[in-house]
């Protein structure tokens, strides 16, 4: 493979970045309309340097000052979310509750004006054709969503991106986004790490980040055959099918000596058979399980007729106590009655007599009453006296004629009583040893139930350990295990097929992958020198960008400039016409990412180099944006390069220093240790 620069020209007619930024501008308020600052940029390279002072009395650090703000501004005018983790945002709107950011965007020739907020509004407008200041005083539909329709259409008029990502997830601009324009959070460690969760940006996540890092970048510089993601998608479905086959052949060939540990420690507790756990199943040892189990399947019915003989005699002696307490229940019941009758008897006799003697008692009450007839006291009345009389007569008769009666009807009921008391003695004596053979004849037959289902469960259980046995042995085919191995082997050749195919489209782009990878190349070796190399590797797992020296990688020194070479390489081959890259790139403090300062002060200049060349008339196709705080060589530091230097106070981004609202929690540091995305 030839190892220059490719010569590849720009489209034609292509003369700018498809997505240029002209300008970005930060509003204290639109209305009225007080404009903080205007950063206006070129195409080419545009540099954005952090001062720093360090002396004995005084440090700077360059950091806060808005380098990475720049940055997220340009990106949330270009569709993000957000313009940086939440404790930025609450400084900014707490400082410039009325703030707007407003971009001038070219899109492929045609002039964009975007304003969105940064404070408590929530409007935000886009319109074609117009300035900013225009922006604000049109009418009509000013939609955001008109600018990214028009973006998203622009990039993708010729890429496939349905279900192109991994799980089935569609390409979309904010990855692409992502691709041109780093977070500084992910410290250019990979080349597929685009994003942290904490930037907050709303870029989808990746399912897969190295895949579809190299998917997406595939797709944009049109490496990636259409056929491939339905190719992957399927592999994917297929793999996970396998793996759940594998772990079934797992479980189904751990099966047989599951079940037959499960079966012999069956016939041992839930059986009684002795050694069950380890005798052999060979029918003619005398020590064997067959063996085993027909003693203890003769002992079981040896049990069943035992019991059979007691429950016959126990039947019977139910039967007897059952007569006899139905007798001793009606004998109480009858003694219960006497004993009712001869007190109600006794009851009735006592009432006449108590009758009279209330008679009696209301004529002595009235003794003092006087007699309105004879006009003489009751008790003086001879009639009244008379009639005293005779009451105590009978009185008297009637005592000793039903006193004596009563007298022996009470004796002759506490006799009924004394008896119904033995008599429930007995009954309550005779229960029990009803219910106790009752009891035990449950028992018995509970037991017998329990004794024939084992009778009954043994000889399978023994079938079932030869059975398994044999399957374990290999003396008898296991059709489950054979038709999941089957399906296996099946899945497995799928599997290959697949590979095979998904191997073929990517060597079909083997050609165009070598000569991006010649740019690459070029780019790494002039800025390193002929002694290194750029190699690109496509594999299914994604897209490696590496340096070589000689015939060895060059280790981890050498990781972050391949990140930023590999970048700076897919931003040339913007102007192939394969390609459907936006031709701009944003790197934010990549000098932070421990990079050497040689090695990066040449690396801008190469870059610049590389981009004055491939313009024509002062003009670029392509639009590189960095932040720094390490100054570039002095021929970079031309205004025409150089587009802004940020310090503290008035010189920040700003214009002041950002202040967090009273109360605020601050969110996570820049350098928190995260896990890669």
């Amino acid at each position: 493979m030839s190892r220059t620069a490719s010569t590849s020209q720009p489209a034609e007619g292509r003369r700018r970045p498809l997505v240029w930024i002209k300008n970005l501008v930060l509003y204290e308020s639109i209305d009225p309309l007080v404009e903080l600052r205007r950063i206006r940029f070129s195409t080419g390279l545009n540099i954005i340097q952090g001062e720093v002072v360090d002396s004995g009395e005084f440090f700077q650090s360059g950091h806060g000052i808005g380098k990475t703000t720049v940055c997220r501004l340009i990106r949330y005018c270009l569709g993000e979310k957000s313009f940086g983790q939440k404790h930025v945002v609450e400084e900014i709107k707490h400082c410039f509750p009325n703030g707007y950011v407003g971009a001038v965007i070219e899109l492929d020739g045609a002039e964009w004006s975007v304003l969105r907020p940064l404070g408590n509004r929530t409007r935000e407008y886009a319109l074609e054709g117009v300035s900013l200041d225009g922006l604000l005083q049109a009418g009509g539909a000013r939609r955001f969503d008109s600018f990214l329709d028009r973006l998203t259409g622009l990039i993708f008029s010729e890429v496939p991106v349905g279900e192109i990502l991994s799980s089935g997830q569609t390409l979309q601009w904010l990855h692409v986004l992502a691709m041109c324009s780093r977070d500084q959070e992910s410290r250019y460690d990979r080349f597929w790490n685009w994003r942290q969760a904490r930037s907050d940006s709303g870029t989808p996540k990746l399912s897969k980040p190295k895949v579809d890092a190299g998917l997406c970048v595939r797709s944009i510089i049109g490496l990636l055959d259409p056929s491939e993601p339905r190719l992957r998608s399927k592999l994917e479905q297929l793999e996970a099918s396998q793996a759940r086959t594998r772990e079934e052949i797992k479980a189904k060939r751990a099966e047989p000596s599951f079940h037959l540990t499960r079966l012999r420690s069956s016939l041992s507790t839930d059986f009684g058979v002795q050694d069950a756990s380890d005798a052999p199943l060979d029918a003619e040892n005398l020590l064997g399980l067959p063996q085993q189990v027909q003693s203890r399947l003769d002992a079981l019915r040896r049990e069943v007729d035992e019991i059979n003989e007691q429950l016959s005699p126990l039947d019977r002696q139910i039967g007897l106590a059952s007569v006899s307490l139905r007798e001793l229940v009606e004998l109480a019941a009858q003694q219960q009655a006497v004993s009712q009758a001869t007190g109600e008897g006794n009851d009735v006799l006592l009432e006449g007599i108590e009758r009279l003697r209330s008679v009696r008692q209301s004529i002595r009450d009235a003794e003092f009453i006087l007699c309105r007839l004879g006009n003489v006291l009751y008790g003086q009345c001879s009639y009244v006296k008379e009639r005293s009389e005779r009451l105590d007569d009978e009185i008297r008769d009637r005592q000793r004629a039903t006193l004596p009666l009563v007298s022996e009807r009470e004796q002759m009921a506490a006799r009924t009583d004394e008896q119904a008391d033995r008599l429930r003695s007995t009954l309550d004596r005779l229960q029990k040893q009803l219910d106790e053979m009752n009891r035990r004849k449950n028992d018995l037959m509970e037991r017998r139930l329990e004794l024939n289902s084992q009778i009954r469960r043994l000889p399978s259980i023994l079938d079932e350990i030869r059975n398994w046995a044999a399957i374990l042995e290999g003396n008898q085919p296991n059709t489950a295990l054979q038709r999941l191995e089957q399906e296996a082997d099946a899945t497995e050749a799928d599997i290959s097929a697949t590979r095979q195919s998904l191997a073929q489209r990517i060597a079909a782009q083997e050609q165009r992958a070598k000569l991006f990878e010649s740019r690459f190349d070029a780019v790494v070796r002039q800025t390193l020198s002929e002694d290194f190399r750029g190699v690109l590797e496509i594999e299914e797992d994604g897209v490696h960008f590496g340096i070589k020296r000689g015939e060895s990688l060059s280790g981890e020194a050498y990781e972050t400039l391949a990140v930023l070479l590999a970048d700076l390489a897919l931003l040339f081959e913007s102007v192939s016409q394969y390609a459907h890259h936006p031709g701009i790139l944003l790197h934010d403090s990549p000098r932070e990412a421990d990079l050497n300062l040689q090695i990066y002060i040449r690396f801008l200049d190469i870059a610049d180099v590389y981009m004055q060349r491939s313009g024509r008339d002062g003009e670029s196709p392509f639009q590189y944006i960095v932040t720094t705080t390490t100054p570039p060589s002095e021929r970079l530091q031309a205004s025409s390069v150089m587009k802004l230097r940020l310090g503290s106070g008035k010189d920040s981004l700003f214009g002041r220093q950002l202040e967090t609202p009273t109360g605020a929690r601050l969110g996570p540091t820049l350098f928190d240790e995260e896990g890669d995305e």
